[in-house]
């Protein structure tokens, strides 16, 4: 028994014990002092005694702490029983688990960052390991001229690609590292819409497909410029998944609960096997466009949840349909004036 408090405690009872004798055989004689002595010493004993047990369950806590500490088991130490010791055991188990949770959280960062690096490295090889080809045909002397001004433009667009994937990837670590500070206001939708639509007008012409914008005049509550991130994401993927002569559909509705946007096209349903994985970041499913990156429905998905919103995704009647929807909070959807929006942009 290592405690100083409960030695002195000992130390001070066994000579209250011998006061307490000794007064009794010069008051009472010498039975008087025997059984004050008998007393004592029982008392003592017990005394000693729980103070043994107290300290031993207090080293079996220690070692416990200390087996925690080096990585061991966290075990459930708690009882129903009343008691100091009881409620001390009851705090270390609640640290200990949250100790525990915290370390599995750390790790499973540590391993989502390596996988993270690695999905950034593996995107950016196929631009550089371009650039580097492109640049060798370049230095080539026996290269016409007319092909070194095709390499030249080939290393122009995959060093756009590779702005492209950093701006991406940007913004997907901000989300993550939750530094993005939403200004949500009030937006017109169909003005969203309408941006979102211009946005993926070349992509669409470049394909073949058309484009279009419908819905009723509502509000949405909103960051802006992120929530207008997260529809052209959506517009360009259905864009890529939709073939020559297809349309890709973007409209809006509202109710005093929330906003909704979808965003809709002909192309081909998602098979069941891929929803789960869809808004996996660096993903690419089966009928992925030629060049995708598997970015754009993560950030996305993260704009969404950033402003406590949410998106989904379904097959619809015409094709894959997903619905990003934004709550109104404190503030109702209101609806706006119509004056200024054409039913469709095509």
């Amino acid at each position: 028994m290592r405690s100083r408090e409960a030695k002195k405690f000992l130390v001070g009872l066994l000579l209250a014990s011998a006061v307490f004798a000794a007064a009794g055989a010069l008051a009472f004689g010498a039975g008087a002092a025997l059984t004050a002595a008998l007393c004592g010493g029982t008392c003592l004993a017990l005394a000693a005694g729980f103070c043994v047990c107290r300290a031993r369950e207090i080293d079996r806590l220690s070692e416990y702490l200390a087996s925690v500490y080096t990585g061991g088991e966290i075990l459930d130490i708690r009882t129903q029983r009343e008691g100091e010791l009881n409620a001390l055991r009851d705090d270390i188990y609640k640290i200990t688990t949250i100790l525990g949770e915290q370390k599995a959280a750390l790790e499973e960062d540590k391993r989502l960052l390596a996988d993270f690096l690695g999905d950034v490295a593996h995107q950016l090889k196929t631009p550089i390991a371009a650039i580097l080809l492109q640049t060798e045909l370049w230095e080539d002397e026996a290269v016409p001229a007319e092909e070194k001004d095709q390499c030249a433009c080939r290393v122009s667009q995959a060093a756009e690609r590779m702005g492209w994937l950093v701006e991406q990837l940007l913004k997907l670590c901000r989300l993550d590292a939750a530094v993005v500070r939403f200004e949500r206001k009030q937006n017109d939708a169909l003005e969203l819409l309408r941006a979102a639509a211009q946005s993926v007008q070349p992509l669409c012409a470049d394909r073949g497909v058309a484009v279009e914008w419908a819905g009723p005049p509502v509000s949405c509550l909103c960051d802006r410029a992120w929530t207008l991130e997260a529809l052209t994401n959506l517009a360009k993927n259905a864009a890529e998944h939709t073939d020559a002569g297809g349309r890709v559909t973007l409209s809006c509705e509202g109710n005093a609960l929330y906003t909704e946007f979808a965003v809709e096209n002909d192309g081909p349903p998602i098979p069941e096997e891929e929803f789960p994985h869809l808004f996996e970041r660096f993903w690419r499913g089966k009928n992925a466009a030629p060049g995708s990156a598997g970015i754009g429905l993560a950030l996305a998905k993260a704009i969404a949840q950033g402003q406590g919103g949410t998106v989904r995704a379904e097959n619809g009647l015409r094709g894959p349909r997903f619905t990003l929807r934004f709550y109104a909070g404190d503030e109702a959807v209101t609806v706006l004036s119509p004056g200024g929006h054409p039913d469709a942009v095509s």
